[in-house]
């Protein structure tokens, strides 16, 4: 019989971190950067470069970015209204422009490179290295189910992906949740862009995933006490502190008792954000409207305000980390 793993420490909840130099409002770095993107002008001609960079620097690591685009493109397009809740509204804080797409993510383009975006940002975790796209994703994923696991002490029949976008974490933790319980685990993807969603369900043809759900992650209209475990795959550093916290108690209603949560993102520790340079911060912050709110929020004690304990902190690469909880 196979020995049951070691629960790390909870974490002790502290204060968190000073955002970055280049994030925070206060700081004059900072202050000159949100200078600089309040001229429209300038926000838009740094919107390009930033669309343009990643592109390339893509590109030139193996990422197909544009032929992939037109290929799932062309194939969501018909699904688009089958993945289309009418209820569902996106809230305000949602149709900001997101990387470098004036829509956010509420458009093909975003659906449609979200993939390649992913992959790329996988790459761009380890720099030093020479990988293939999918074996850097396989390595970041790995490491983050690795951070997962310890917490979950019993089975899991059901999981729920939360902002899953076009399904690359929801597929993975699929993969790794099928092979962890020996069995064919029920795996759900929520996000708020239809067309994300019909570009997950083409990435999906055999209908792995039982169901992509087209709702807003504070209030999905799932059943309660419902999911064993829940994921949030660098989605918290896209919401307003405020949009966080109402998601993180949805989260705790839709678990069961002993359900775990997982939020994995930018790490606040990290010495390769915290000394991003000047010109990559500005393109940056260019693209991701809430990132001073995503560090300035102390994400561990919103958890256990949320009703969870046994808050656990693991870096899993030099820019990540995974908090993971109890309900």
């Amino acid at each position: 019989m196979a020995q049951a793993q070691p629960v790390a420490p909870a974490l002790t909840p502290a204060s968190p971190a000073p955002p970055p130099n280049w994030v925070a409002s206060r700081h004059p770095l900072g202050w000159l950067i949100d200078r600089l993107l309040a001229v429209e002008p300038l926000r838009r001609l740094l919107f390009l470069q930033a669309r343009q960079l990643i592109i390339r620097t893509a590109e030139r690591r193996g990422i197909a970015w544009r032929a992939r685009r037109e290929e799932l493109v062309r194939q969501a397009e018909p699904l688009l209204a089958s993945s289309t809740e009418a209820a569902t509204q996106a809230p305000p804080y949602y149709r900001a422009r997101f990387h470098a797409y004036q829509e956010g993510n509420l458009c093909w383009a975003a659906a449609g490179e979200a993939e390649q975006a992913t992959d790329a940002m996988a790459l761009r975790v380890w720099p030093g290295e020479t990988l293939e796209p999918q074996e850097a994703q396989r390595r970041l994923r790995d490491a983050i189910f690795a951070a997962i696991a310890p917490s979950l002490t019993g089975p899991v029949r059901t999981a729920l992906d939360i902002g899953c976008s076009v399904g690359v974490g929801t597929l993975a933790l699929k993969d790794w949740l099928d092979r962890r319980e020996g069995t064919d685990v029920a795996v759900e993807g929520l996000d708020l862009s239809p067309q994300m969603l019909a570009v997950a369900r083409v990435r999906d043809p055999e209908g792995r995933i039982r169901r992509w759900h087209h709702a807003a992650a504070e209030a999905s209209g799932l059943t309660a006490a419902s999911v064993d475990l829940i994921t949030l795959q660098f989605v918290c550093h896209e919401l307003p502190a405020d949009a966080t916290r109402a998601v993180l108690r949805e989260t705790a209603r839709l678990l069961r008792p002993g359900g775990v949560v997982a939020l994995v993102d930018q790490d606040p520790d990290s010495a390769v954000i915290r000394r991003l340079p000047a010109p990559i911060a500005t393109l940056l912050k260019s693209t991701e409207p809430y990132l001073e709110e995503y560090f300035s929020l102390d994400l561990p004690r919103a958890l256990e305000q949320a009703g969870f304990r046994d808050v656990r902190r693991e870096a899993c690469d030099p820019r990540h980390r995974v908090l993971v909880a109890v309900r």
